[in-house]
């Protein structure tokens, strides 16, 4: 195949095996292959935690949260009202308060959620994250609850176990003051892989109101909107429709906007810095390029004594160049995908091993790893860009070498 005579010495160099060559080279394609597959890793751990943010935080908490302020009227009227707004995707009620779980001496703080089977799946997916075949939303008048894995695991239950719910509201009785108290039987778990694992259990709105001898302040509407991103605007309407009915709305991002917005930002804060690990990896690139033009300067000279112009030995150099950033590029991309896999494969392995959550005490407890296309070719794109640019200065080096000042001492 015909090739352009600057194009064929560029890769004749860029293959040579001469051994102080090819250790340059070896040198400056390590070294941009490392650096690209630690971005590209880095960049895909923190859309992992992008996507857990969005695929289960956002899809189980409510997006807007509709609380009343006073004594409720028509729910119903409310709940057409809500779903009217424009942007909601749906609308659940539900009776919400905290209380503690027990059982044989273990106790764990929840937030107890009161849900109507058939309609929070349209607000949370929720039931995605059940953990076996058999578990279910708790019915109506059986007095089931689903509780998290982090829950369970602190409490030592499982599927089928009896568990006390306590409440911090006092009951009077002819024997003194007790603390408000009923037997649950758990329906199942609930495994999200998030801190809502340990903070949250849900029962049936029926028995949420029974429990709590539900009044105007244990009411709230859960609101899933089109778009998780909208949710502030959604609870500007929702407000504005429910001026006069005594509601207050506050969306996900009171309570998840910070984390959300520290992710995002962490993005692009991390690939500007790790983007100077790969500019180090480029300048390694300018100084193997520096000594394969000193290697190479009696070729140069003849080139130019035969009569080529300047600029094949430009595009000879950036030939080179080009040649070992594509491949070490290409090693790094690959490098860091295989990076990505084994850390998220190995990961509950090395949580086992050490008999320890690592990642417990944070809001998403597993390590996620999300390849998008978008971040590969961002990711090489600057690499390709900077160690281009790397290749300028040695390829014009090159050009500006004097044949004469070569040759007189060969």
């Amino acid at each position: 195949m015909f090739r352009p005579l600057a194009v064929n010495i560029g890769v004749r160099y860029a293959r040579s095996r001469r051994s102080f060559i090819s250790f340059v080279g070896a040198l400056a394609l390590g070294g941009l292959a490392l650096s690209v597959a630690v971005l590209v890793f880095v960049q895909a751990v923190v859309a992992g935690f992008e996507r857990e943010m969005n695929d289960r935080i956002l899809g189980i908490v409510p997006h807007v949260r509709v609380a009343a302020l006073g004594t409720v009227g028509d729910r119903g009227a409310v709940l057409e009202t809500i779903r009217g707004v424009a942007g909601v995707a749906g609308a659940a009620d539900v009776v919400q308060g905290r209380g503690l779980l027990e059982k044989a001496g273990r106790v764990a703080g929840v937030s107890l959620i009161g849900v109507d089977p058939e309609t929070y799946p349209r607000v949370s997916r929720i039931v995605e994250f059940l953990v076996g075949t058999e578990a279910r939303m708790p019915g109506a008048g059986g007095f089931e609850i689903l509780i998290g894995a982090q829950v369970a695991e602190r409490l030592e239950v499982v599927r089928g176990d009896r568990v006390t719910v306590v409440l911090p509201t006092p009951t009077v009785t002819p024997l003194g003051v007790f603390a408000r108290q009923k037997r649950f039987r758990v329906a199942g778990v609930v495994d999200t892989g998030s801190q809502l694992d340990r903070t949250s259990a849900y029962l049936h709105r029926d028995d949420a109101a029974k429990l709590f001898r539900a009044g105007a302040l244990e009411h709230e509407v859960h609101v899933k909107a089109d778009s998780a991103l909208d949710a502030e605007a959604v609870r500007a309407r929702i407000t504005g429709a429910l001026s006069e009915e005594g509601y207050r709305a506050i969306s996900w991002m009171a309570t998840y906007g910070n984390l959300y917005a520290a992710i995002r930002y962490t993005k692009n804060m991390l690939f500007l810095l790790l983007s100077l690990l790969v500019a180090v990896a480029a300048f390694n690139l300018v100084s193997s390029l520096v000594m394969i033009v000193n290697e190479r300067r009696s070729d140069i000279a003849i080139l130019r004594t035969m009569g080529s112009r300047s600029g094949l030995v430009i595009v000879a150099f950036l030939v080179v160049g080009t040649s070992i950033a594509v491949v070490g590029i290409g090693l790094g991309v690959g490098a860091g995908i295989g990076l990505g896999v084994l850390a998220e494969a190995g990961f509950p392995w090395l949580e086992d091993l050490l008999g320890t959550r690592l990642m417990g005490e944070y809001l998403i407890t597993a390590l996620p790893v999300e390849y998008t296309t978008p971040d590969i070719v961002r990711v090489a794109a600057t690499a390709f860009v900077l160690g281009l640019a790397a290749t300028l200065f040695p390829a014009w080096r090159a050009a500006r070498l004097n044949p004469a000042d070569l040759l007189q001492h060969e």
